[in-house]
């Protein structure tokens, strides 16, 4: 009989990681210090990217027998990409596909937690192991803050828009984005942690950029919030005690834009792959994720290094090409 897999920290990769284990046969425990799934987040608008890679991130999640279907997500498949005062449409099937993430009922978290446990995987909220309870996976979320977000959740009569703005002086060295659908709202600003002193400064600078798309009085009674990521390649990923390090916890994130969700799911099924199969877990991420890593670097290094110049040139490469997604596919690769 198997030992059960204990895993700590029930985010993304965690939950992910739990389901495929379990519905192999394993038991399995996620430890989660907080008293809910998703309390990280707000209910806000994120999105799953869909174009590092040439499978759909939904076919590739399905393929580690995770069920998508009962995720509330929309299919991004037309983007205004704005510019000082310039605007490009984008329009190409399945794009990216946004989703909430907290604990509400339609989030992305709540879904996974509720997969997992009808699936018999034990979560036990506002607790920690004790000391001799050997720990196989780490999946305790970013430990530091390298990539920071500061938006507003709001409930709002406008019509759906997705847009995404390029700009200094809202959104220095990322980006700002505005995602309305079925009445809610999400506005929020991109920004390196070295900038974390001019957060109200970018955030105020995003709402008046794209206030003919919002109401005053909805913002006024939103919700504002706050969220954090960590990039980074390490020498390990492994942690200490020899744990599994997958999602945030390892590092995994996109540096250029800082989408992380789609490497969450393919950590959690790789350390779940490791554990089922005896596979190295360092081999499958050095042969799956680390290339990817490395040139997610590297895009982020010649983006700072081209200074001013470097939003004009994202702004007209990505309205001039056809096909966005291609595009971006190729500097990934």
């Amino acid at each position: 009989m198997n030992e059960d897999v204990n895993i700590l920290g029930g985010g993304i990769s965690g939950l992910a990681c739990a389901i495929i284990l379990r519905k192999n046969g394993h038991d399995v425990n996620v430890y989660e210090k907080r008293s809910s799934i998703g309390a990280r987040f707000n209910g806000d608008w994120q999105g799953l990217e869909n174009w590092s890679e040439k499978i759909d991130v939904l076919e590739q999640i399905r393929s580690y027998a995770i069920d998508t279907s009962s995720f509330d997500y929309t299919s991004l498949s037309k983007l205004d990409i704005h510019y000082s005062n310039k605007i490009r449409t984008l329009q190409q099937k399945n794009a990216c596909y946004f989703l909430k993430r907290g604990n509400c009922e339609e989030c992305l978290d709540t879904n996974l937690c509720e997969q997992a446990q009808k699936l018999g995987v034990n979560i036990h909220f506002n607790s920690s192991p004790d000391e001799s309870t050997p720990i196989h996976v780490n999946a305790t979320g970013p430990k530091n803050k390298q990539i920071l977000a500061k938006g507003i959740k709001f409930t709002t009569k406008h019509e759906d828009v997705y847009k995404m703005g390029f700009g200094s002086e809202f959104a220095k060295g990322f980006y700002s984005y505005l995602v309305i659908r079925d009445g809610h709202g999400t506005i929020s600003t991109v920004f390196h942690h070295e900038d974390a002193q001019h957060s109200n400064k970018y955030l105020q600078n995003t709402v008046d950029y794209f206030s003919k798309y919002l109401d005053k009085g909805d913002l006024e009674t939103g919700h504002k919030f706050g969220g954090y990521g960590a990039f980074e390649i390490k020498d390990s990923f492994y942690d200490e005690n020899g744990a599994m390090l997958i999602g945030e916890a390892a590092g995994f994130q996109d540096y250029l834009w800082g989408f992380g969700m789609r490497y969450a799911f393919q950590s959690g099924y790789f350390a779940a792959r490791s554990i089922m199969y005896g596979e190295s877990y360092s081999d499958l991420i050095k042969d799956n994720l680390l290339q990817k890593m490395r040139h997610s670097k590297r895009n982020r290094s010649i983006f700072e290094t081209m200074g001013p110049l470097a939003y004009p040139l994202a702004y007209y490469a990505l309205s001039s090409t056809k096909k966005p997604l291609k595009l971006l596919n190729l500097i990934y690769r």
